[in-house]
């Protein structure tokens, strides 16, 4: 009897739900790109590369206005798929390689290393890190004095995007981010492992993951950012990141993040949420 791959069939329904995620909030989402081209700017990003997924478009399009943007990573990006797959390499020289992949990238979309700060958070751990997290945050608020902070999606599900995005939504219930508006940009929100619970089985597990994904498309409100000619300047942006591209020599085992997945980020736009504080803490509108 011949072996049937399940994730195969499941796969493939599960890439089509967040397709049809991703242009059902396009759809309803208000093309913001002249206001948002405006406005000095913080955009945390939990890993080495979430900058240039999230907000490559949205850095372009500001430092081409004039506008100051800096960019803090939360975590060094050690535990990276490609560290042990790339033969000889080692977590520190892992996390060496990610910062100067960072720069580079960062370099491409306008924004000088000068302007970039490595918090250097152990990358997988950042729940044990909240309040030296939080205390790095607020310090650099108050040195930066952004009138806008982006911040990866609380839905995005990995767990060291979940830590940061609720380490930022507490400051801005507390109202200690100096008043900045605050943004929340989807990375690994495109995955459905973001809205599928653990523990289930295939079918119940892509019920479950369909339901709280349409769930969470009724009441969300993105905006967009339009990426017309910028597209290709943000993929080599991306490309710089290489050990999350498959790219670098002698890596084994690690073929990178999957096509599926990254069609999401050069797309004709971007999307945002804009978080606002109200007395009952910070949601979305």
């Amino acid at each position: 009897m011949a072996f049937v791959d399940l994730s195969m069939i499941w796969q493939p329904l599960e890439q089509a739900a967040m397709r049809r995620l991703w242009r059902r909030l396009a759809r309803r989402a208000e093309n913001r790109t002249q206001e948002m081209s405006h406005g000095d700017c913080l955009i945390l990003a939990p890993h080495p590369d979430d900058e240039t997924l999230g907000c490559g478009g949205l850095i372009m399009r500001k430092r081409e206005a004039g506008q100051r943007v800096h960019v803090a990573v939360a975590t060094d990006g050690g535990a990276t798929g490609a560290t042990g797959a790339v033969s000889g390499m080692l977590g520190d020289d892992m996390i060496k390689l990610r910062e100067g992949e960072t720069i580079a990238a960062c370099a491409l979309l306008g924004v000088s290393a000068s302007h970039i700060r490595f918090l250097g958070f152990p990358d997988g751990a950042l729940s044990a890190q909240s309040v030296g997290l939080e205390a790095q945050i607020v310090a650099l608020v108050q040195e930066l004095s952004p009138s806008e902070i982006f911040v990866c999606a609380l839905h995005d599900g990995h767990r060291d995007h979940v830590d940061l995005a609720r380490v930022v939504r507490q400051l801005h219930t507390a109202d200690r981010l100096g008043g900045a508006t605050l943004w929340e940009y989807p990375v690994w929100f495109w995955d459905f492992r973001s809205w599928r619970p653990e523990g289930l089985s295939n079918k119940a597990g892509f019920v479950a993951g369909l339901r709280n994904s349409s769930r969470s498309a009724r009441h969300l409100k993105a905006v967009a950012l339009d990426l017309d000619g910028i597209v290709q300047r943000k993929r080599k942006a991306l490309a710089c990141h290489r050990s999350q591209t498959g790219a670098l020599e002698g890596e084994l085992g690690w073929s990178g993040l999957p096509a599926s997945f990254l069609e999401f980020f050069f797309r004709d736009r971007e999307l945002y949420f804009e978080i606002a504080r109200t007395r009952d803490g910070a949601t979305k509108r």
